[in-house]
């Protein structure tokens, strides 16, 4: 009885490291399934067709398409706008290089731009929902925290870091929504050029 005791706390555990990843796996899938076709068109039906599984295994794992939502939306607002070299610290005195540079990259090419895109179209969204305005909330306010203090690192004295990154994300959310709507990358990356390098320029004179 001692070893069957001892066994079955493992089972368990294997089981729920299974359909933990399984959930994993479909929540990607739904992720997938609305960066390319936005949350309004979002099929639970389409979505489990994708995934290889059927209609119930999505409900099961996240009960209403509401929940699939939600978790999706946390999903997006935690890639949207972020970049390792902004974490690393990299320098800024580079005319092609710098934080600032690396996440505008990151933002206007590839997967980067596919969750930005989204992450502006759920910002637009949370005008009139509250569930999602808070989503935002939180992220812009993770967004903001991340921006200071890559600032702070570049010089930027720490009482002044808040209101400065708070502006760096207005502007680079303001100046990338232009850049999708318009197709005009060439102007919109020659603005961000000059706003970056302003930027820097208040940088260097905070610099002891």
């Amino acid at each position: 009885m001692a070893g069957t005791q001892d066994e079955g706390p493992e089972r368990v555990d294997g089981r729920r490291l299974r359909y933990q990843h399984r959930r994993e796996e479909l929540l990607q899938a739904a992720t997938e399934h609305v960066l390319q076709h936005g949350l309004d068109r979002l099929s639970l039906r389409r979505v489990a067709e994708s995934a290889g599984v059927g209609h119930a295994a999505l409900l099961h794992h996240f009960g209403t398409r509401e929940r699939l939502v939600a978790e999706i939306v946390e999903r997006v607002l935690d890639r949207a706008f972020t970049a390792p070299e902004l974490l690393d610290g990299a320098p800024a005195g580079e005319p092609e290089g710098g934080p600032l540079r690396a996440l505008w990259r990151h933002a206007t090419t590839g997967r980067g731009e596919q969750y930005v895109r989204l992450f502006l179209a759920i910002t637009g969204d949370a005008l009139h929902d509250e569930a999602l305005a808070g989503a935002v909330r939180r992220s812009v306010r993770e967004r903001t925290g991340m921006l200071e203090a890559g600032l702070v690192r570049e010089g930027c004295p720490p009482q002044e870091a808040g209101a400065l990154a708070t502006l760096v994300l207005g502007a680079m959310r303001g100046l990338v929504l232009d850049r999708f709507v318009t197709g005009d990358a060439a102007r919109v990356d020659a603005a961000f050029e000059e706003f970056v390098r302003g930027v820097e320029l208040r940088l260097a004179r905070s610099s002891p």
